[in-house]
């Protein structure tokens, strides 16, 4: 019987890292596309990403064992250690993702972006306040560092599982660039589901909006499906240890969770929801059929796959193992 190290704990991290990650990626985008239409879109995104991925990071922490000497991380750098790499990395993206949300701060809070005032160094109500220029200023700036950062962190993601050779499931590259859309995809879905429960402001701004969250979160599906094709056929066709480790989930025990988890509830029913919302504008026949109630519903199924697409891959990644050569 296989010793399941990661558990449930591991799989919250990576989820949340990845939403974290696919929220600031959002943010960034719209942040540059600019415009008022997507405004909303860039302040929920950047608002979302910095808390996510921090909360992972605590529960990764605690599953340590010893959560008090998670220090002892950051006192080296190891270039060949994904995890040395990644913890740096997720500090950075967690700094940078809290001063990135200040920037969007809405009113009154954006009163608090102030710059120190010499004369008043102890009396923050005479510090200046930031110029709606400076702050458009750096919203850009810091967009433009924490996009990669956030590619980062959701590839890093399916790093950490492909560094561990001794598990044929995971030893793939594919596995590192299908966590990478999958949590670009989370995090895109969760910016869409929270716009949706706000309702719309005015109908054309709700449209730009739409569009722009729908048909990202469906060409970020159809990528998953592109590495998740690949993934299966790479197994299969491989050595006989990579063959029989994807059995894990060709019948085997995770089967349902991945075929129904996964591919029905994550991938099959959004991308059916998010095409029939887009398949008017796709044939240029008219409007797109936008819903509050179709975005919401398709938003919490790409979640819950997401969610579930981390859980088989931690739990069937440990139960696959290297079979013995078979001599003749």
């Amino acid at each position: 019987m296989e010793q399941i190290e990661w558990n449930l704990l591991v799989v919250n991290y990576l989820f949340l890292a990845g939403l974290s990650a696919g929220a600031f990626a959002i943010s960034s985008f719209a942040t540059y596309i600019g415009g008022p239409h997507f405004r909303r879109v860039a302040r929920i995104g950047a608002l979302i990403a910095p808390f996510p991925v921090a909360i992972g990071v605590g529960i990764l922490v605690l599953d340590l064992g010893r959560p008090f000497a998670f220090y002892y991380l950051f006192l080296t750098v190891q270039f060949t250690s994904p995890m040395s790499i990644g913890s740096w990395l997720l500090t950075g993206f967690i700094v940078l993702s809290l001063a990135y949300a200040a920037l969007w701060l809405p009113a009154p809070f954006d009163n608090l972006l102030r710059v120190p005032n010499r004369a008043h160094l102890k009396d923050f109500s005479q510090w200046t306040p930031l110029a709606p220029n400076t702050i458009r200023r750096w919203r850009a700036i810091l967009a433009a560092i924490g996009f990669p950062l956030a590619l980062g962190i959701g590839i890093y993601t399916g790093i950490l599982l492909g560094a561990i050779p001794s598990r044929p499931f995971w030893n793939t590259p594919m596995v590192a660039q299908l966590f990478l859309f999958s949590a670009m995809s989370s995090g895109t879905a969760t910016v869409l589901l929270v716009t949706a429960l706000l309702g719309a402001r005015h109908a054309h701004g709700y449209e730009e909006e739409r569009r722009l969250l729908v048909s990202t979160d469906v060409v970020l599906i159809v990528l998953e499906i592109f590495m998740l094709v690949p993934f299966l056929l790479h197994h299969a066709l491989s050595t006989w240890s990579s063959a029989s480790s994807i059995e894990l989930i060709l019948g085997g025990e995770y089967t349902w969770w991945f075929w129904i988890g996964v591919i029905l509830l994550g991938i099959v029913l959004p991308l059916i929801i998010e095409a029939y919302e887009l398949f008017p504008v796709i044939l240029k026949e008219g409007a797109a059929r936008y819903s509050l109630a179709l975005s919401a519903i398709s938003a919490v199924f790409v979640l819950i796959g997401g969610f579930i697409l981390r859980f088989v891959f931690v739990y069937a990644g440990q139960a696959s193992h290297f079979l013995p050569l078979v001599t003749r």
